[in-house]
């Protein structure tokens, strides 16, 4: 009897071991209940197969839509002369606009038209229309009309000339003309009224627009070698402010106290034409053009939205405080 309680005993014990194995190897695969934590499962989107089925097993992720509120940025570059507009146009939009993120750089014209044509920003400035290089090489770009400006020369205050003509101001930057007192009223006192001729550098819409266009001053001729280049209106209206004998040409939105715009004549001095706002619309003052932004292809998103601000009622009113001549 003792024999056979043994044996059942032994049963028992050997029966209670190989459950308490299993248990442990039924425990050790289920890793998501051991460790506590839930597997998330990968969405995905199933494609119908050329059966009507569908094809789990070639899925695609779910495009992610856009989140309101986002922030959207936009890079802004190019002339100049069309640079303080926009910085304040972009001050105004972004005011009421928290979201947007317009930023904005010079460089000149050439720049701003290269930059979006190569799409690295998303507009560009221009003082200048596209040259048939740039329409050949950059075919895309559509260009919108933000203002109209006249490009005012420019002397210090301390001359004592009251108007200058169209040709003389040719032969200066030609190299004709070198002395103040070879123009009727032209003169610097203290000094000996050499010429010190100042202009932009080659990047520059406004040179382009002084050198070469039909309503520019020196149509088609070269600038004297000796012509101080500068980068931008506000370094050539600083300049000019520094140096009594120098002459130069900016857009009229930088013509401040500290220099002299001079009115031009062509026939008759006594009919010498003020660089203002009003003679530029009427295109009374000749030396009158329009200003750009160039996107490429047709604005959209941001860049649309701020473009129709600069041409609104509020977008043009920027347009006159700056000094430029607005479209409405």
């Amino acid at each position: 009897m003792n024999s056979k309680l043994s044996t059942s005993l032994f049963v028992t014990l050997a029966l209670v071991v190989l459950l308490a194995a299993a248990i442990a190897v039924a425990g050790c695969t289920d890793t998501t209940k051991k460790t506590g934590s839930t597997a998330t499962p990968v969405p995905t989107t199933s494609i119908s197969t050329p059966t009507g089925q569908e094809s789990p097993a070639a899925s695609v992720p779910t495009p992610v839509s856009p989140v309101p509120g986002t922030k959207q940025s936009i890079k802004v570059s190019g002339s100049t002369t069309v640079l303080p507009i926009a910085q304040k146009a972009a001050e105004a939009y972004m005011a009421t606009h928290p979201n947007a993120d317009i930023q904005i750089s010079g460089g000149g014209s050439g720049v701003g038209v290269q930059q979006i044509g190569e799409k690295t920003v998303d507009i560009g400035m221009s003082s200048r229309e596209l040259s048939a290089t740039e329409k050949t090489k950059y075919p895309a770009l559509v260009r919108t009309v933000i203002a109209k400006d006249g490009i005012a020369i420019i002397v210090n205050p301390a001359n004592e000339i009251k108007v200058i003509s169209a040709d003389n101001v040719k032969c200066i930057y030609t190299g004709k003309i070198t002395k103040w007192t070879q123009i009727l009223g032209g003169n610097v006192p203290n000094t000996n009224n050499q010429i010190v001729v100042v202009g932009r550098d080659s990047a520059s819409g406004t040179r382009e627009f002084f050198d070469k266009a039909p309503e520019g001053i020196l149509k088609g001729e070269a600038p004297i070698k000796s012509m101080l280049e500068k980068n931008s209106n506000g370094a050539i209206a600083q300049t000019i402010a520094q140096t009594p004998g120098a002459i130069g040409y900016v857009s009229i939105g930088f013509i401040t106290p500290v220099v002299k715009a001079l009115p031009l004549w062509y026939n008759d001095p006594n009919d010498a034409i003020t660089p203002t706002g009003e003679n530029v619309l009427s295109k009374k003052y000749p030396i009158n053009r329009e200003l750009f932004m160039f996107t490429n292809g047709q604005p959209i998103g941001l860049a649309k939205d701020y473009i129709d601000f600069i041409l609104s009622p509020d977008g043009q009113k920027i347009v006159d405080s700056e000094g430029y001549v607005s479209l409405i």
